[in-house]
């Protein structure tokens, strides 16, 4: 099995180390030439949960890591998928898997733009609920520090997806396939506790201060906002016909230490412990937790006529505060796919 690793930051570098250690192929793709030589040359130096020097192949030819892997692994920005996609479609080979890492509606969008094309072999597109890793690479991209590998990793997919199950039973000890992408995306749980925290902070990041994330800006309202929000997502996923997983639940299932409440999850966590808050309104809390995470929630809400007031509000204030009034990331169109592969 070979893995074909789309992007070069945090999430791209832990699966290439990772992979490593349980001896799987893998070439990452990126468009920047020094760091594809960087890592051709010298071996990036991984520590926390997998430690070890890594040589990393790499490649700035498109179709050559295309046509390299089993499996393609896409570890970019959610913003950035939809261009992924219109660019690795002229090199799929059949019986391939393109699985995105984490979905954040990555294979609902896959699998609407290749459906189009005539020309497409089959293919096994799919995603997973949540990055498996919690990493953070150097500036210079010569150090990752691997802070933890979550337990559990929920995925879905449309088509045959044998590959992508023993790839991702290879990663984690439980591995669940839920029931369609919409399940998937739904259960993401960056969006809601990214966005909250980040926008009842936004001050202290315009600031610059230096603070933990999952600490003093936890506080109680915080955590309760995050409460409704869960609420409304859930009740997103039931006019779907899916039953979503509160998201205690879905915390809990990633570590091996279980917590009664939402507020012990996040704060108790040693490996939350040691995440940084953002420096930067430009940091992916922002830029894609928000328009690319929460506002789908919003979307299909209000598609459905669903009332979502705690999400409305966090998704319209914080999109207005940074001067990006939010425009519909999901359409009329995404929502009848989802439909349908759920009915299928």
């Amino acid at each position: 099995m070979k893995i074909t690793i789309i992007g070069a930051g945090n999430t791209a570098v832990a699966a290439a180390c990772f992979l490593k250690t349980l001896g799987l192929s893998s070439l990452i793709y990126t468009r920047r030439e020094e760091r594809a030589k960087q890592w051709n040359q010298i071996p990036v130096k991984a520590s926390g949960a997998c430690t070890g020097s890594f040589s990393l192949e790499s490649t700035t030819d498109l179709k050559t890591a295309v046509h390299y892997g089993d499996i393609l692994l896409v570890c970019t920005l959610a913003a950035d998928h939809e261009t992924v996609i219109s660019e690795i479609a002229p090199h799929l080979q059949a019986h391939q898997s393109i699985l995105f890492f984490n979905g954040c509606w990555g294979a609902l969008k896959a699998y609407r733009a290749l459906s189009k094309r005539q020309d497409m072999p089959p293919l096994t597109i799919g995603e997973t609920a949540n990055m498996p890793f919690i990493a953070a690479l150097s500036q210079d991209g010569s150090e990752i520090l691997i802070k933890g590998i979550k337990e559990e990793i929920a995925y879905s997919a449309a088509g045959d997806d044998k590959a992508v199950s023993a790839f991702l039973h290879r990663l984690a000890p439980r591995v669940v396939k839920t029931a369609s992408f919409a399940s998937t995306s739904l259960s993401a749980t960056n969006p809601v506790i990214h966005v909250t925290a980040s926008l009842f902070n936004v001050t202290r990041v315009e600031n610059k201060e230096d603070f933990y994330f999952f600490g003093d800006p936890m506080t109680d309202r915080v955590i309760s906002f995050m409460e409704h929000c869960d609420e409304e997502r859930l009740a997103v996923g039931k006019a779907l016909g899916i039953r979503l997983s509160p998201l205690l639940e879905v915390l809990n299932s990633f570590w091996p230490e279980k917590k009664n409440t939402l507020k012990e999850a996040l704060k108790e966590n040693p490996s939350y412990r040691v995440v940084k808050g953002p420096s930067s309104t430009e940091y992916r809390y922002f830029t894609e937790d928000l328009p690319c995470g929460l506002g789908p929630v919003l979307d299909l809400a209000e598609l459905m006529h669903i009332p979502c007031p705690y999400i409305r509000t966090l998704v319209q204030t914080a999109s207005l505060y940074l001067g990006k009034p939010y425009t519909p990331f999901l359409t009329k169109e995404d929502l009848r796919i989802l439909k349908k592969l759920h009915a299928d």
